[in-house]
């Protein structure tokens, strides 16, 4: 049967495969099932949600350390804190009062506060509202007015 085309071959190597290449498909075929095995999301937990979660957790995490050590080196009260009165009286202080002294809204004298008293919790509470009435105004404000009314709010409670 094998001499059709002229080539003979050897009857022993047609019922045996060579020991390498057998070495090689098992040790391929035990790396695949441990490379699924390591790698799924079911076994080890990872999921695309969560790592967009850590990578916007570390991100938000950034913003309030850069903007703690603006408050800290008092670089925040130049630009911001200039805006920030305005802006709050002309958002804020229907609900909130002149003075932060309160009104329809609870007022924003400290030194504690239901949400946080940080400058990352107002800037937060500023933009995404609160469960108990407050509107968010992120959308409407802008990110640099968000953070110029959290400064002056801020500002006005540690001081």
């Amino acid at each position: 049967m094998g001499e059709f085309d002229g080539i003979k071959e050897r009857e022993e190597g047609k019922k045996k495969m060579p020991l390498g290449m057998a070495i090689l498909f098992m040790v391929l075929i035990l790396f695949g099932l441990i490379y699924v095995y390591r790698y799924m999301p079911q076994t080890t937990g990872w999921t695309q949600a969560g790592q967009y979660q850590h990578r916007m957790d570390s991100l938000k995490k950034a913003v309030i350390t850069h903007e703690v050590k603006e408050v800290a080196s008092g670089a925040a009260e130049g630009g911001k804190a200039d805006k920030g009165p305005a802006i709050y009286k002309s958002d804020c202080a229907m609900c909130h009062g002149e003075n932060l002294e309160g009104g329809i809204g609870p007022a924003l004298t400290g030194p504690k506060f239901i949400y946080g008293g940080t400058l990352a919790d107002h800037v937060r509470v500023v933009a995404d509202g609160t469960p108990n009435g407050m509107p968010g105004f992120g959308k409407q404000l802008g990110a640099e007015k968000v953070r110029a009314v959290a400064h002056y709010i801020y500002f006005r409670h540690t001081k």
